[in-house]
């Protein structure tokens, strides 16, 4: 009977070895055969997404007219280009196949594109062809640009990007397995990171060129209507009395749809639109307090206010006129800045801090215990309210944070400013803050924010409800 002899553990070792090398090699060569076919479809993909956002823009009628852009589209045409880390140039054509516009980039000797690629453009697709220029590579992108309130597209724009396929073969018949293995980690290592770093590149330009159609889209909200404005109500705790509101943005879209401003206010504060914006708000803000006024009651109208507004130095004055035009003194705003924009306030934007008090706005911090700013930040009387951030309010009903509020009431107290809580939701957490010394509440436990007419006949009734109780009393 034959000895049956099992393999040592070096044996082993080398065996598993050699078939854990076998499988990552045909995994390499694999996954090599299909970065080889992928890798420029992803890069032509990626370009194309950046082309697709400019096929979200509609061109006003006011930025197209006698057959040419507007200078101020051209501009902006001009800045997405020069901003852009993948573009190169771009190219407006008309539907005769006639250049309407060429940015500064040296293109306005290329020649036309193709009648097909124009043709099928205008018909809303989104073209792409491939050419070596000036010993460049060139993807070219071919969008169509539709008029507001049209079907059809009006224009294309060309736009130029770089491209580099990678172009490796690997020999899937080679027996030197080591070879083989450094042959696919370099297809990996060299596939994979040109196509990062494009995808970031596309992913920082899809951020800056959605600002432009942005742009345009909330400059027609303005004028549209399409922009209002929802109040929400604050009360004192110690009189029962509704004090203010809040003014909060809304944007309801012509079919209904509603667009949170957590969608668009990012996009718009690190450009010239917030302050249009913000001027816009403050206008319907101020026209709804005198409307009031006029009613018969006076209610604090608080604005919120960017921290890239605060670069404007002629905010103050700004601001001043417009509640004049309406009858009202500074003294009847409130403007709220968050906690995270007052601790990055430099010089500069303290000056305009320093014009809005002098004028006689209330100033408040907002979402106050979740940023960074210091005691020196909100001395000396310069903020009027500090808002406790609903996330430590919220914790109340549980019996946490009771500590960090009371401390926040305390200090407020010190600097000789009131405190608001935000997001109280129950009648517990707002009998735990009048116990804790806070002034007013504001949260769904009082209202959601209403509409302007929903929130009088709501404050008419709960100053009713208030005068009756205290008779009964």
């Amino acid at each position: 009977m034959p000895v049956r002899t099992f393999p040592t553990r070096g044996q082993l070792v080398a065996g598993f070895s050699v078939l854990v090398a076998a499988f990552v090699a045909s995994l390499a060569v694999g996954l090599g055969q299909l970065l080889r076919g992928s890798v420029r479809d992803a890069a032509l993909s990626g370009a194309e997404q950046t082309g697709r956002v400019f096929a979200e823009l509609e061109v006003g009628q006011e930025e197209y007219r006698d057959g040419r852009l507007t200078s101020l589209a051209r501009r902006e045409l001009d800045r997405a280009v020069k901003e852009s880390s993948t573009l190169r140039a771009a190219r407006v054509w008309g539907r005769g196949g006639e250049l309407v516009y060429s940015t500064s980039s040296g293109v306005a000797r290329s020649p036309s594109p193709p009648p097909d690629v124009l043709r099928r453009a205008l018909a809303g697709e989104v073209q792409s062809l491939s050419s070596s220029r000036a010993g460049r590579r060139l993807l070219e992108i071919y969008v169509p640009i539709r008029l507001a309130g049209e079907r059809r597209p009006r224009n294309v724009v060309e736009l130029h990007l770089p491209y580099g396929p990678v172009q490796t073969e690997i020999d899937q018949a080679t027996t030197d397995l080591a070879l083989l293995l450094g042959l696919a980690a370099l297809l990996f290592y060299g596939a994979l990171l040109p196509t990062v770093l494009r995808g970031s590149r596309a992913l920082a330009d899809h951020h800056r060129t959605r600002q432009l159609p942005l742009q345009r889209r909330i400059r027609r909200a303005m004028r549209d209507g399409e922009l209002w404005l929802a109040y929400q109500p604050k009360r004192h705790l110690r009189s029962g009395e509704i004090e203010g509101v809040e003014a909060l943005l809304r944007w309801r879209l012509a079919d209904g749809r509603e667009v949170s401003p957590g969608e668009f206010i990012p996009l718009l504060e690190p450009t010239d639109s917030m302050r249009d914006l913000t001027a816009h708000v403050f206008e319907l803000a101020a026209r709804q307090a005198a409307s009031w006024v006029r009613d018969g009651f006076e209610l604090d109208m608080a604005v919120n206010v960017s921290a890239c507004n605060l670069r404007e130095e002629d905010l103050a004055d700004r601001l001043a006129e417009t509640a004049a035009a309406h009858g009202l003194g500074p003294e009847a705003f409130t403007l709220e800045l968050t906690e995270s924009a007052v601790s990055r306030v430099a010089d500069r934007e303290m000056r305009t801090l320093s014009a809005l008090r002098a004028r006689g706005f209330r100033l408040s911090i907002d979402d106050f215990g979740t940023g960074e700013s210091s005691l020196s930040r909100v001395r000396g009387g310069e903020y009027r309210e500090l808002k406790i951030d609903r996330s430590f309010v919220r914790r109340l009903d549980e019996g946490g944070d009771s500590v960090l509020v009371a401390c926040i009431v305390d200090m407020a107290r010190a600097l000789g400013a009131n405190v608001v809580a935000e997001g109280v939701e129950t009648e517990a957490v707002a009998r735990r803050l009048a116990v804790l010394g806070c002034d007013a509440i504001q949260g769904y436990h009082l209202a959601r924010p209403l509409e302007a007419d929903a929130l009088a006949e709501w404050v008419r009734s709960s100053r009713a409800d208030r005068d009756e109780a205290l008779t009964a009393a």
